[in-house]
């Protein structure tokens, strides 16, 4: 269904003639309500109307009157902040979830406007409704003896932009983002009526590729590949900031935040052999941003492989080849560990010549307590906490700041 909300001002008629947009046809009313009885089609209208409004316009709109779907309802002046939320509850509770809603702000207290806007995010978060149209038929631009119709409905979306860019820059989702860049994708008409939009499409999807694959890679601990990602995107929307004017202006407008943020993880070819330090700087700042976050699921699942990555560094190796590297280099560190903290049966290495110089290094208690700490938090994530006596969620926060501390000096011994 579709509602139209309107407001009465409280000095009565005054006959004006409305064009909407660039419509040929002008409609004509003593208020703007009459008009838009006219040009809009609609199942309910809501006429708002305070006590003098009421008096002295709406007694006189008889032909609204007669209308069974248009109804009269009484709101407050909104003399003060708590009329306005009176106003605010009243108009609320006649919206269903799921509604399509025109509003129109012609008339009433110029602080209407304002709250129309609130309403309009309101509607669209908690119930679910599209917002068609907020009209406001200009009286005092008119050019001759027609006043013509604005809708201002288009800037109700920076609001959803600014939302789910918000989303994407501080908690890594980007999928709202995603789906509006992609609804703002020219058709395959509108880029045969206009194919200097052709760049324009392929950027819009470039940015949502680029933004989706970033936001799933951070989710799943894909640091390479949010790396690689976070550089496409950065060059295209350094690229194609003018071009966001023409369909995504609101974005335009917010790129910068998205390159500020993201633009710390970009490097562009983030496994060749002279950014590997990069790469790994990159990571632990990738490891830090996960906990500032509270995702410790992603911070020390990447923690552990970032300490195997440093190490193999350190000794001049592939750090992406198990076999060759990765697990030597874990053998050592498990060797480590078991040095400096024995427990239980003892560990049988598979024998490499890395635990001889790992363990000559002046911080090697540190590297085995930091394994050590590592393996006992990912395991108790692992299982879900699904023992008798697990560490509580504080806790865990708790010891992945530590481990995050942790990684700095590490970092500044291996890779300075």
């Amino acid at each position: 269904m579709t509602t139209v909300v309107t407001f009465l001002g409280d000095r009565g008629l005054l006959e004006t003639k409305y064009r909407f947009g660039d419509h040929a046809q002008s409609y004509t009313g003593g208020v703007f309500a009459e008009a838009l009885v006219q040009f809009c089609e609609f199942d309910r209208m809501i006429v708002c109307v305070t006590e003098k409004a009421k008096l002295n316009t709406w007694s006189k709109l008889v032909n609204l009157h007669s209308d069974p779907r248009i109804q009269a309802l009484d709101i407050p002046t909104g003399i003060d902040t708590s009329e306005m939320w009176q106003t605010f509850e009243i108009i609320a509770a006649e919206i269903p979830e799921g509604e399509s809603v025109i509003f129109d702000i012609t008339h009433g207290l110029r602080s209407l406007p304002f709250l129309v806007f609130l309403f309009a995010a309101y509607f669209k978060a908690a119930k679910n409704v599209t917002i068609k149209s907020i009209y406001y038929g200009a009286l005092e631009l008119r050019a001759g003896e027609i006043a013509p119709v604005i809708d201002l409905s288009e800037f109700i979306s920076m609001i959803d932009w600014i939302t789910a860019t918000t989303r994407f820059t501080e908690m890594g989702n980007g999928q709202a983002l995603v789906d509006l860049l992609r609804n703002e994708m020219p058709t395959t008409e509108e880029l045969r009526d206009r194919p200097d939009w052709s760049d324009l499409s392929g950027s819009l999807e470039n940015t949502a590729s680029a933004i989706e694959t970033i936001s799933l890679a951070l989710s799943i601990t894909r640091p390479i590949e949010v790396m690689a990602s976070a550089s496409k995107l950065e060059a295209t929307l350094k690229r194609s900031a003018d071009a966001f004017g023409q369909r995504a202006r609101p974005f335009q407008l917010l790129s910068d935040r998205v390159v500020a943020e993201y633009g710390q993880f970009a490097l562009e070819r983030p496994i060749q052999k002279d950014v590997i330090r990069q790469n790994l700087e990159i990571q632990r700042e990738t490891i830090e941003w996960y906990i500032e976050r509270n995702y410790i699921v992603q911070a020390l699942t990447l923690a552990r492989e970032w300490l195997v990555s440093v190490v193999a560094y350190w000794f001049d190796l592939d750090i992406l080849d198990y076999r060759g590297s990765r697990e030597p280099i874990e053998d050592a560190l498990h060797r480590l560990r078991h040095k400096f903290h024995p427990k239980g049966r003892e560990f049988v290495s598979k024998g490499n010549g890395y635990f001889d110089e790992l363990v000559d290094l002046p911080n090697a208690r540190a590297i085995a307590t930091l394994w050590k700490e590592l393996a006992n938090l990912r395991n108790d994530l692992a299982h879900c906490g699904m023992n008798k006596r697990p560490m509580l969620a504080t806790k865990m926060r708790e010891c992945a700041m530590g481990i995050g501390r942790s990684l700095i000096d590490i970092e500044k011994s291996l890779l300075d």
